[in-house]
C-alpha cells in the first residue's frame, strides 16, 4: 500500500513537473494528449491526478473563450522546487526533449487567437485576442454579416496570427513616430 502511494505521489509530481516546462496554461485536452503521446501515464491516472492537484491547490483553472487552463500555483511551483529532485532524471530529459517540438505552437495558439460566435440571425462576432501572461493585451472584435465571412477572417488569422498582429500595431502607431 505505501509503494501505491509513493507512485502517486511520484506521478503528481511529474504533471506539476509537466506544467512547469510549458509555463503556460493547458487544456486538459492538451496536457492529457502531450502525456499520452509520449506514454508517460495512462489517461486515468492523468485525470485523477489532475482532479487531485486542482482540490490541493497546486494547479487553478481559468476560463476563456470556453475553455478552461489548468496553471501551476505558487504552492505547486514550491512543490517542484522542493521535491524536483526526486523525479529521474531520463524523465527530466525525456519530457524536455518532447516539450521542445511543441512548446512554440503551444504558445503562440495559447497567447494569440481568434474565434466567432453568432450574435443575431445575420450578425457574427469575430474577436481577436492576445495574451501575455494570462492577461489579455490586445482584443479586437468585427461584426460580420455572414457565418462564412466569419469563418475565413478566422482562418487567416490563425494561420498567421503574429504578422497580422504586428500589421495591426504597425498601422496603429506608424503616425507616432
Amino acid at each position: 500500500m505505501l509503494e501505491q502511494g509513493n507512485k502517486l505521489a511520484l506521478s503528481k509530481l511529474k504533471l506539476l513537473y509537466i506544467f512547469n516546462q510549458f509555463e503556460i496554461p493547458l487544456t486538459n485536452i492538451e496536457l492529457t494528449s502531450f502525456v499520452l503521446e509520449n506514454n508517460l501515464m495512462d489517461y486515468f491516472i492523468v485525470q485523477q491526478i489532475l482532479n487531485d492537484l486542482y482540490k490541493s491547490k497546486f494547479l487553478d483553472i481559468h476560463s476563456n473563450n470556453g475553455h478552461e487552463y489548468y496553471f501551476l500555483t505558487d504552492e505547486g511551483l514550491n512543490a517542484i522546487n522542493i521535491f524536483g529532485d526526486m523525479l529521474p532524471d531520463y524523465f527530466k530529459n525525456d519530457v524536455s526533449d518532447k516539450f521542445e517540438k511543441i512548446q512554440k505552437d503551444l504558445k503562440r495558439r495559447s497567447e494569440l487567437f481568434g474565434h466567432y460566435y453568432k450574435k443575431s440571425d445575420n450578425e457574427f462576432v469575430v474577436s481577436f485576442q492576445v495574451l501575455e501572461n494570462r492577461s489579455v493585451t490586445f482584443n479586437l472584435s468585427i461584426n460580420v454579416p455572414t457565418e462564412d465571412m466569419a469563418k475565413s477572417i478566422c482562418k487567416k488569422w490563425n494561420s498567421n496570427p503574429e504578422e497580422i498582429f504586428s500589421s495591426i500595431l504597425k498601422t496603429l502607431t506608424s503616425d507616432l513616430d
